[in-house]
């Protein structure tokens, strides 16, 4: 017998063999747009599905197969169906091909439930999971507090990397292979914080452990298979502000947990560990407070605890303490959830002629431009307009360059996205792509005799690594551009990140200070000592400090600036712990330590 029958009240089906099965989601109306039964056949009324009626009739109907003869709707989720893809590669795409919508939404919806079970497994484990985000905000206090800058940093990364993977085996997610580059690139980043004085470094550091931390829980937690850059970034940008609407879980989480718990216990157990949890964050802030209000207070408490040395600046603490552990279970629960949409849509191709017209309008234009610059820079002997020197000729363009290769890196890969394949299309794309390599040459030249008149700085390193990693990604596209396949936004985040690593890790201030006091007479000596302490070495190859010149101006504003930025390295070092260790700071110190010894207070600077 293949006839059937749904009860509204229960939610289930009824087959011809007496089994009762749940449907999907227990609502019929979510398979179609059919609000009952009587959707299953041509008729009105529920008379097809009895033994008269031939099962076959109903795959001749534009609705889905698995009504037929299978004894549920669960068939169309096999082989031809399976949720698998979606869930793995976040591909909704495919479905939508298939041209069979009921199919597509009892794919998603089942995909939706399984992984919503991941967020019930972490609220079943609560105590797991919550006693585990707590410890991880107190330890990401104690190693971010004062800093960013020690060696505890690397600490604290491994920690979270080790999180990471326990948390992806309890949840039954495979490592994937491509989160073990942003691994290795996530430990390289916390020990250049360690290895380097700059300040500057250590933000850009910071930021990109965040950003490879959100990567790793995209890909497992995600289908970012076909995730371009706009997807990525619209997604990154968007998680640590839509996982704050999370906190809600983690009260819901905790009440849950002690409701079960009390289950054959007074229920003054919840009412006593609710009362725990909020006095203790409150006694935290409140005794800080009143430590640092009142010196008797004080005094007194410190006589208490000898040992203990309270932060001098508890609200930062607290607040550590709370991205720390509400920050990263909101994280984890945003990301279990399900509620990140995975889908990529196709996006329409738009006609190639709209592409070559404009494109080619701008390419003969740049045509004109890599002409003048080849013959009157490169191959002319670099002759330059009347009434210009190199210097001026250098100090104009180069940032105006940079910004137009950009811009030209953005058009490149809108052409390459949005546009059909076109021969003539890609032709246009290679020349257009040729004259932006011209520019980035003509920009690194002007940088180059700039900083051959005006020495080296910070900024104008960066100038140059950024022409060079435009290079490479420019590289990447024109591969695009012949080869559709190709994985470009795999390559570009590859590339950067190594390209960021390699920055990072060479220390520019050091060559910076390096480089100056080699190649200048007239060296920009503040500047120099406004540099991090990367450049101390440098001044020590260089006999700057034992030299001491900028002491023989008397009265000069220089050398008390000078001398007051050597001694808070000097202090630095002097104050620096284990859990704040800096190499950079370690190495200064020691050299100031040696040649500029400390001077009593109230006593001039040595000349």
């Amino acid at each position: 017998m293949y006839g059937d029958f749904f009860n509204r009240e229960t939610g289930t089906r009824e087959t011809g063999s007496g089994q009762l099965q749940q449907t999907a989601q227990g609502n019929p109306e979510s398979y179609g747009p059919q609000e009952g039964p009587e959707s299953y056949g041509p008729q009105g009324n529920p008379q097809p599905y009895g033994p008269q009626e031939n099962p076959e009739s109903y795959r001749s109907q534009e609705g889905p197969q698995p009504y037929g003869p299978q004894e549920s709707p669960q068939p169309s989720y096999g082989p031809q169906g399976n949720q698998q893809p979606y869930l793995s590669q976040g591909n909704s795409v495919q479905y939508i091909v298939q041209g069979n919508p009921q199919q597509l939404v009892a794919v998603r919806v089942t995909a939706q439930k399984k992984v919503s079970k991941m967020l019930e497994k972490i609220q079943n484990h609560f105590l797991i999971y919550g006693c585990g985000c707590m410890l991880y905000g107190i330890l990401f206090a104690i190693c971010l507090y004062p800093g960013f800058r020690g060696i505890s940093v690397s600490v604290l990364s491994a920690v979270s990397m080790a999180g990471l993977l326990g948390i992806f085996y309890h949840l039954s997610l495979p490592i994937r292979k491509s989160v073990i580059f942003y691994f290795a690139a996530w430990g390289i980043l916390s020990a250049s914080s360690w290895l380097t004085g700059s300040g500057t470094l250590i933000f850009f550091n910071t930021v990109g452990m965040f950003l490879l931390f959100l990567s790793i829980l995209f890909t497992h937690f995600c289908g970012t298979s076909r995730w371009g850059f706009g997807k990525f970034a619209f997604q990154m940008l968007l998680a640590p502000f839509v996982s704050l609407g999370f906190m809600g879980s983690l009260g819901k989480s905790f009440s849950a947990y002690l409701d079960r718990k009390e289950k054959g216990k007074s229920i003054m157990a919840k009412y006593i560990w609710l009362g725990v949890a909020i006095s203790v964050p409150l006694l935290i802030i409140l005794t800080s407070l009143l430590v640092s209000a009142d010196a008797v207070f004080r005094s007194l408490f410190g006589e208490l605890f000898q040992n203990i040395r309270f932060p001098e600046h508890p609200f930062y603490v607290m607040f550590l303490l709370f991205a720390g552990f509400v920050g990263t279970y909101c994280m984890l629960a945003y990301f279990a959830s399900g509620q990140i949409d995975e889908a990529v849509r196709e996006k329409k191709k738009w006609e190639p002629v709209v592409g070559i017209t404009f494109l080619s309008i701008i390419t003969v234009m740049y045509l004109i431009f890599s002409f003048i610059q080849v013959s009157y820079l490169f191959v002319g002997g670099f002759r330059l307009p009347e009434g210009y020197t190199y210097a001026s000729y250098a100090r104009e363009g180069f940032f105006q360059l940079l910004f137009v290769c950009m811009i030209n890196l953005g058009i490149i890969l809108i052409c390459i996205s949005w546009f059909r394949q076109h021969m003539a299309l890609k032709a246009v794309l290679t020349v257009f792509s040729c004259c932006t390599f011209v520019m980035i040459a003509s920009s690194a030249m002007r940088m180059l005799l700039y900083i051959e008149t005006y020495q080296l700085t910070f900024l104008r390193v960066l100038v140059l690594w950024a022409l060079a990693l435009i290079t490479v990604l420019l590289i990447g596209c024109i591969i695009t551009i012949y080869y559709n396949e190709f994985p470009l936004f795999q390559f570009s985040t590859v590339a950067v990140t190594l390209f960021y690593i390699l920055f990072s890790l060479a220390r520019p201030d050091y060559h910076i200070a390096r480089y100056n006091l080699r190649h200048y007479e007239d060296v920009d000596i503040e500047y120099i000592f406004s540099l991090s302490s990367d450049a101390i070495p440098a001044l020590e190859e260089a006999g700057v400090l034992e030299k001491r010149e900028w002491e023989t101006e008397e009265g000069s504003w220089k050398k008390y600036y000078i001398n007051d930025r050597l001694e808070k390295i000097q202090e630095t070092y002097e104050e620096m712990g284990i859990r704040d260790f800096n190499f950079s700071y370690q190495l200064a110190g020691k050299i100031l330590e040696w040649r500029i010894p400390a001077q009593e207070e109230g006593n001039a600077p040595q000349q």
